[in-house]
């Protein structure tokens, strides 16, 4: 067997497998082939595998959740640059592919809602403070578009409510939804397939005229985040830049229409050296007037494309951002977080972070402040445990009480909350937020107690048993700088078990984002080139070579590759050392 027959039988093999995945494109039209044929003199006019998508999406959105897909199209590729394809006797200029049998792709977790995606990924702001911006300059291949009414259709055809499966999803900026037209028709659609569902949504309020928070409501139940990001037009157009005064209008004034139509929303404020504190201060005390569910501060970053140089200092900046909400917390009784919380919450322990208005929690007298110690007398030491005894609890539909030993100013305290299943015996916000699937947080939902999200301490058992397959050799392990105090307060609360950092030399060693510059500290948003250069520049200073290099998941798709598309076993090969991941959860707020 010649070479070039061995190639043809080896290129034959992979393209049957392709084949039976997908069905091949010319012009965004399906196309039926009848052979392939190596090059010849003839070929297609138009170079074929250069735009590997499909009408409403770019392969680029799938990369880093499916990985398969960028194998078949890199396999496309390869033999497109040998041969070509033939159908009903001509060349046929093969640009792209569409999956053949969804049925096959529709096996990804989560409610309708999070499988539809993003709406839009444009914005009609041009905010100061608009981290996304920074994200349009760099490599992030993160499909930009406008979803359509068919993708809508096809992925509720495909979704299963009993399972809560559907098709692989996308990954798209999520920018303001209204942008899209068909945006309040898109989530009736959604409302219409899963209508026990919560839907959620986030925008900047410049289009929630009455007319469409009308037509929202009829959609219940439903949550809306708001970026509220001032308490004035003037402030507003200075700050977000909207298109018009009457657009910053209608957004300052959409909260007070939430209340009147009785739908639940967060509001979100970003502040900025050009606003004063005293905006933000305003800002939260209209979310407080309206009954909002939460108040969110978002700490003001920046990456490397968007300032060259820091426009403010932002530790200093930070901590009177703090100052100022520690002390408005206690004149207003709507709660207040922190995003990211590692900011303020140093602690892994189970401190409540406020209670929504007219909830059980509320109602039961639990505040700010109180540290849980046990839930119906089980002790509890981090906040996702006691999350996941609400979880459980109230999916009990036995359970009619939840008794919490709390710590309040040094003082032991039994608060009995009553488990209240019927909306009409509470009232908004926290009626329109009981028993439903979906974000908010589950204790936010049946309770009503707001508690940010926090560290598992699994995963410091998981990090026990990763390091413990080294003994007595180097082993370097990253984390956060925000979760260095989570992280020694975790060893400590393991007790003797934490001994196993002696079995191994373990080097902690927090890692910044260092491909996004700026002030960005989120261990979320690393890369596998920030692992590397970090890497060799510890390897030179220290002169340690790791036998192991231990990262955090939580930097990682769900399809195993970084912000970038790339998979970790880019830092193996870039380092010649070997790599394990760490399961932990996500902080999401």
């Amino acid at each position: 067997m010649t070479r070039r027959e061995l190639c043809g039988r080896l290129l034959v093999r992979q393209l049957e497998r392709i084949l039976r995945l997908v069905d091949l494109e010319v012009d965004e039209k399906q196309v039926d082939t009848d052979c392939f044929a190596l090059a010849t003199s003839s070929r297609p006019t138009q170079p074929a595998g250069g735009r590997d998508r499909i009408s409403y999406q770019s392969l680029a959105s799938y990369v880093r959740t499916e990985p398969r897909l960028e194998m078949i199209s890199r396999g496309l590729r390869r033999a497109l640059r040998l041969g070509s394809f033939r159908g009903h006797g001509r060349l046929l200029a093969v640009d792209g592919f569409r999956l053949r049998d969804l049925r096959q792709w529709s096996r990804y977790p989560g409610v309708l809602n999070a499988n539809i995606g993003s709406i839009s990924s444009h914005c009609n702001c041009d905010c100061e403070f608009c981290f996304e911006k920074d994200a349009r300059h760099s490599d992030m291949g993160l499909g930009r578009g406008l979803l359509t009414r068919q993708e809508v259709e096809t992925r509720c055809r495909y979704y299963s409510r009993e399972t809560q499966t559907g098709l692989l999803p996308a990954e798209r900026a999520y920018l303001e939804p209204f942008v899209n037209r068909h945006c309040l028709e898109i989530l009736e659609r959604v409302h219409a397939h899963a209508p026990d569902e919560m839907i959620v949504i986030t925008t900047n309020g410049s289009f929630l005229t009455e007319e469409v928070v009308a037509g929202l409501a009829r959609l219940k139940p439903i949550v809306l985040g708001v970026s509220l990001n001032a308490s004035s037009v003037e402030m507003r157009l200075r700050s977000m830049r909207d298109h018009s005064p009457q657009a910053a209008a209608t957004a300052l004034a959409c909260p007070g229409l939430l209340r009147k139509y009785e739908i639940p929303f967060v509001a979100s404020y970003v502040p900025w050296p050009s606003k004063p504190l005293s905006d933000m201060e305003e800002a939260i005390r209209l979310i407080d007037r309206c009954d909002g569910v939460l108040a969110r501060v978002c700490m003001p970053s920046w990456a490397r494309w968007m300032h060259s140089e820091p426009p403010f200092e932002h530790l200093a900046y930070w901590n009177e951002i703090l100052n100022v909400v520690e002390r408005i917390r206690s004149e207003v009784t709507v709660p207040i977080y922190v995003a990211p919380n590692m900011c303020t919450l140093h602690t892994m322990r189970p401190v409540v972070h406020g209670t929504v208005k007219h909830s059980p929690a509320a109602m039961a007298g639990m505040r700010y402040g109180d540290i849980i110690q046990a839930v119906d007398g089980q002790p509890v030491l981090t906040r996702p445990e006691v999350a996941a005894l609400l979880d459980s609890r109230a999916r009990d539909l036995r359970a009619t009480t939840t008794r919490f030993t709390v710590e309040r100013n040094g003082n032991c305290l039994e608060i009995e909350i009553p488990h209240i299943r019927d909306p009409e015996e509470v009232a908004y916000p926290s009626k329109c937020l009981l028993g439903y699937v979906g974000p908010p947080c589950c204790s936010v939902r049946s309770l009503g107690i707001y508690l940010p999200d926090g560290f598992q301490l699994s995963s410091f058992v998981r990090l026990k048993e990763i390091v413990e397959d080294y003994p007595g050799k180097p082993v370097l392990f990253y984390i956060s700088p925000l979760a260095g105090p989570h992280f020694r307060e975790g060893m400590s609360l393991l007790g003797e078990t934490a001994v196993f950092l002696d079995i191994a030399e373990v080097y902690v060693e927090p890692l910044w984002p260092r491909y996004w510059g700026g002030n960005v500290m989120v261990g979320d948003l690393w890369t596998n080139r920030d692992i590397i250069e970090h890497t060799r520049k510890w390897m030179e200073r220290t002169g340690v070579r790791p036998e192991v290099i231990i990262v955090p998941n939580t930097y990682m798709s769900d399809g195993g590759r970084d912000l970038l598309g790339r998979p970790y076993v880019d830092v193996e090969r870039a380092l010649d050392v070997e790599v394990r991941l760490l399961q932990c959860n996500r902080i999401n707020n």
